[in-house]
């Protein structure tokens, strides 16, 4: 009697190549904790966060070989931090408005602007269809990494750790000034003002990384070809880049 075949994912998982565990550089580890601001007891927690579900087949893993168990927890790490910050910053406001604010500071959108910003997607272990893949709105697989990075440095290094992070690396200009009405990001705006002036979008460039890994100070010099360049620091390159773009807009709007 002709055994029932297996179905397709199985035959896969079968017949695939077993695989050495991906892995990150001694160099690319440390600068991307650099970039973090954080260095990991376990470089073994960081690694798990940057495996995509793409590659399960291709390593035959299972369900705790992606980094989706701990996106799942990470995306908890991060509403509790958020949520307690905006407790703290609006003790006046009603639940309603703060609703607001929480759901823009913990979406994909906010996470994958997150992860770009750190470049993260560079780190991330995926297969060659994915690489190019990404939403049309956001970028999910890095939005997804930053929720995993997050629980990542939380099982790594606790909650304190994991709250310093958010609050060196997040985008918080949705929270400026306490008001409904949320202000640009500084690059975004930067970039309009490079496009109405039809112009070469503006460049970033690091000219100095300083201080401890857990305390490091960027900084980066914006610049618009032919128009001007401005330079300012931040406690991560992300930070550093909207200073800097901040400084060059109000250059060239002041012109």
């Amino acid at each position: 009697m002709k055994r029932p075949s297996r179905p397709k994912r199985t035959r896969l998982r079968a017949g695939a190549k077993i695989m050495s565990h991906p892995d990150l550089s001694l160099a690319q580890r440390r600068e991307l904790e650099r970039t973090i601001g954080y260095r990991f007891h376990d470089s073994d927690i960081l690694i798990h966060a940057l495996i995509h579900p793409s590659l399960i087949d291709e390593y035959r893993g299972g369900a705790g070989f992606s980094n989706q168990r701990m996106e799942f927890l990470g995306d908890r790490v991060l509403g509790l931090v958020i949520a307690e910050m905006l407790i703290n910053k609006y003790p006046k406001e009603r639940e309603g408005f703060m609703t607001k604010l929480f759901h823009n500071l913990v979406s994909g959108q906010t996470c994958a602007e997150v992860g770009a910003e750190l470049n993260l997607r560079d780190y991330l272990f995926m297969d060659a269809s994915m690489r190019s893949n990404k939403n049309a709105n956001y970028d999910r697989a890095v939005a997804d990494a930053v929720e995993a990075l997050i629980a990542a440095i939380y099982l790594d290094g606790g909650l304190d750790a994991a709250e310093k992070f958010i609050k060196r690396c997040w985008i918080f200009d949705k929270m400026a000034d306490g008001s409904d009405e949320t202000e640009s990001n500084p690059k975004t705006k930067l970039s309009d003002w490079c496009g109405q002036n039809k112009t070469a979008y503006a460049a970033y460039e690091t000219l100095e990384t300083s201080g401890p890994d857990h305390a490091p100070q960027f900084t980066v010099k914006a610049s618009v070809e032919g128009h001007g360049e401005a330079t300012a620091k931040g406690g991560n390159k992300a930070e550093a880049e909207r200073a800097a773009a901040r400084a060059l807009l109000d250059l060239l709007e002041n012109k």
